[in-house]
């Protein structure tokens, strides 16, 4: 429950609409949420009492607090007035967070407190920072320990203490911020920084005014402890109220552990005389506890067994001078409980009490095994003969230890580091896993889910949204605790539940805002919106049917409704099938289709030479066709370069001679090539051809960069790089002269492009196609992709 609690007052605290607020706003939303019932988000107070909750005046509650909240938009108001004089009596709030929470639903912190959780934080508060209160013949409710802290600062103070209180154990000791601390604060000034979201300097005042009201002790001079008197009063006082009055009860308690001289080493304190009756032997036994044997002394660490203190700082003030917060010991580490149950007392052997585990014999013994797996039978350490006490290191060798047959040795296991921001919220149960190869296992489950949501929501929220998942099944546990790690992480802890459609989707919460789920509140929606429309259909169908005669009517109609879209759904998701399977169908006959029409293709005769199965080209016609296309372009640069394009005859008469001598070149093979397969040397004709229209290219492009306006261009940019920067330095001019010749590269090309291009317009204008019909009527069905073979041959 008070993880619960904290996760519902951090996540109010943290709400867009309360961040940066006067904390005496916070505090207040902070005693709304206490004080709200679990049916409605509406509370009815007076500016009096919420001035007592607050510490301040009620000026400031009408003038301040309220306008704060309601301009922050986290609640909205409405003043009761008294029917018979119409002068107001209250003021009604409605706390906007607690009603968004609950109409959303899903896991949120805040939707989750139900009757039994609100009362529970109301009687926190009022423990706290209640005024006080005495009604006529009802029972008096004490004022809280904060109560007298009012004025300048008290909102402050009194909000602190609350989640001080909240984050307290059972000891009162509030766990520390972790992280690094800046030079001169303390880790208290940083955790009290941390919980109020106020800079550290702002802390220390705070912590040192609760220091002065007596509300908190620090450990040590450091600043490095913190402890609430209050929250271990509370406790103490719970286990006395429990604790059985007789050692038959079954009660179990420890003794504390004694040096030679028989005093504690913690406390300084004696123990109690030893009673015959202390233990009893047999089944059923008991044996007094720490508790118990303490109980007359005023002085212990133990602050409630005091009868002159046993009254808690919450009733008694907390700040009168003397208390018995003042008179009582610095508190240390509680003595060990129980472990189990031995045959015999404890004081038999001086170690503590405790049960025998494994390597020290099959029946219960002397309570040290408890202590040290090395017990022998002589109640020494392996046989040495000497006790250590509880936190002295054990000496023992491997050797020693694997000697025992059959023992089995468990240790807490360590979170990778790479894990422990994933793994926070079960940082304590990793613990217990007992084996490392298990925590391996786990560890790589771990990673695994990790990296499926860095796909879905990214590197950057990956962490967070699976930290927050495994803490919020934990805190669905409720009083169950996780008895099996593994499986509880393997079934319940890591696999995502997604309660719709989105991919984002986790138990009803986005995993990458950590919002409520739009697609999930759309589901819900349209489930309440039924219901109110069948609701509207039976009142109007039965307008004179009483509410609980229409009931049943409702619930038919409404069944029947469910029922008809449950039908509904089957019918579409089979009609969804048959359309996948037709689907499925047409692509697998159309599939079927194309690999027929490619083995038709494959069948065909080479259009030119005739040879069967060549797909319509065999290997040899393609590198012939390939080569009389790139003999055909190294021709057009020459002509690009040299030909007078008004001139048509000059521009016919060279082709003639560039195309002979480009072919000369490119036949020229070899004897043993011209004497081998055809397929060979038409692949080396094409290969030529290649480097040949490569060669004519790259002289065209030199050529062409050494005209005039390549130069111009050139000397434009070099001009202007060098501008552009001072002062010129040789690096500069390295760079002008780079990006010269690039632009003079560039001009090249295009006055290439510019030249192939005129060549081109004026062939197709007075050029005729010398080409044989069979080679153009080849081109066009390869165009149209029309297979026509009875018309290659045509002439």
């Amino acid at each position: 429950m008070r993880q619960a609690f904290i996760a519902a007052v951090c996540a109010l605290l943290n709400d867009p609409r309360l961040v940066g607020a006067l904390d005496v706003v916070r505090l207040a939303a902070v005693v709304l949420l206490a004080k709200a019932p679990a049916t409605s988000s509406c509370v009815r107070v007076t500016y009096r009492d919420l001035a007592g909750w607050l510490g301040c005046t009620e000026s400031h509650i009408g003038h301040t607090v309220i306008p704060s909240l309601r301009k922050a938009g986290v609640v909205t108001s409405e003043l009761k007035r008294d029917l018979a004089t119409g002068y107001p009596i209250a003021v009604e709030l409605d706390l906007l967070p607690l009603r968004q929470a609950r109409a959303a639903g899903g896991a949120h912190p805040l939707a989750l407190l139900n009757q039994r959780d609100l009362a529970t934080l109301l009687r926190l508060c009022e423990a706290v920072t209640c005024p006080g209160w005495a009604p006529v013949d009802k029972p008096e409710t004490p004022a809280g320990f904060m109560a007298k802290r009012r004025g300048r600062h008290a909102a402050t103070d009194r909000l602190a203490m609350v989640l001080l209180v909240l984050h307290a154990r059972g000891n009162g000791r509030v766990r520390m911020a972790p992280g690094r601390v800046a030079k001169g604060f303390g880790r208290a000034d940083a955790t009290v920084a941390r919980l109020l979201n106020c800079p550290v300097k702002a802390a220390v005042a705070v912590v040192d005014r609760l220091v002065k009201m007596d509300a908190v002790e620090l450990g040590s001079a450091e600043r490095d402890r913190l402890r609430v008197p209050a929250v271990a009063q509370a406790y103490a006082r719970a286990r006395k109220a429990t604790a059985p009055t007789e050692a038959g009860d079954g009660g179990e308690g420890v003794e504390p552990p004694v040096t030679e001289t028989g005093v504690c080493p913690n406390c300084a304190q004696a123990p109690a005389e030893s009673d015959p009756e202390l233990v009893l032997a047999g089944d059923g036994w008991a044996q007094e506890s720490f508790d118990d044997v303490l109980e007359g002394q005023p002085e212990s660490a133990f602050r409630d067994q005091d009868p002159s203190g046993s009254v808690s700082s919450q009733v008694s003030g907390g700040l009168e001078e003397d208390s018995a917060v003042d008179r009582a010991a610095e508190f240390h580490a509680s003595h060990p409980p129980v472990a189990g149950l031995s045959g015999f007392s404890a004081g038999d052997d001086d170690c503590f009490s405790g049960s025998a585990v494994v390597g020290c014999g099959d029946q219960r013994g002397r309570a040290g095994a408890s202590e040290d797996h090395g017990c022998s039978a002589d109640g020494g350490l392996l046989g040495t003969g000497q006790s250590p006490l509880r936190g002295d290191k054990q000496r023992s060798s491997l050797s020693q230890l694997s000697s025992w047959a059959g023992a089995s040795f468990v240790g807490a296991v360590a979170v990778p580091e790479d894990l422990r921001e994933v793994l926070a919220p079960l940082a304590r149960l990793w613990a217990g896993l007992g084996r490392v190869s298990t925590g391996r296992w786990l560890a790589h489950k771990v990673r695994s889910e990790l990296g499926r949501l860095r796909g879905v929501v990214g590197h950057q929220h990956a962490e967070v949204a699976l930290a927050c998942r495994l803490r919020r099944r934990l805190e669905r546990q409720g009083t169950r605790p996780v008895q099996d790690l593994a499986g509880w992480l393997m079934q319940r802890g890591l696999p995502q539940q997604a309660g719709c459609w989105s991919a984002v989707c986790d138990d009803g919460v986005r995993m990458d805002t950590g919002g409520p789920c739009e697609s999930c509140g759309c589901l819900v929606g349209d489930r309440r919106g039924l219901r109110r429309a069948v609701a509207a259909e039976v009142v109007a169908r039965y307008p004179r049917l009483s509410h609980e005669d229409r009931r049943p009517l409702y619930e038919q109609e409404l069944h029947s409704r469910f029922q008809q879209q449950a039908a509904q759904q089957v019918a579409r998701r089979e009609q969804a099938a048959r359309d996948r399977e037709s689907r499925e169908a047409a692509v697998q006959e159309q599939r079927e289709q194309l690999a027929q029409e490619r083995a038709e293709q494959a069948a065909l005769s080479c259009r030119e030479c005739g040879a069967p199965a060549s797909a319509g080209l065999c290997m040899g016609c393609g590198y012939a066709k390939d080569t009389r296309k790139l003999v055909g372009e190294a021709v057009d640069i020459v002509l690009a370069l040299r030909a007078d394009l008004d001139d048509r005859e000059a521009v016919a008469s060279l082709a003639e001679r560039v195309e002979e001598d480009t072919w000369t070149v490119v036949r020229e093979v070899g004897a043993d090539v011209a004497a081998g397969e055809p397929v060979a040397r038409a692949h080396v004709e094409y290969e030529r051809a290649q480097r040949l229209l490569a060669q004519r290219q790259r002289k065209a492009l030199v050529a062409l960069s050494k005209s005039s306006p390549a130069e111009a261009e050139a000397n434009h940019v070099h001009r202007m790089v060098l501008h552009s920067v001072w002062p010129v330095t040789a690096k500069a001019r390295e760079q002008a002269k780079e990006r010269a010749n690039q632009a003079r590269m560039r001009v090249a090309h295009d006055l290439l492009a510019g030249s192939l291009s005129d060549l081109h317009r004026c062939r197709a204008t007075v050029e005729p196609d010398r080409r044989p019909w069979s080679q153009r009527l080849a081109e066009l069905l390869e165009q149209h992709q029309h297979p026509l073979p009875e018309l290659a041959g045509a002439r």
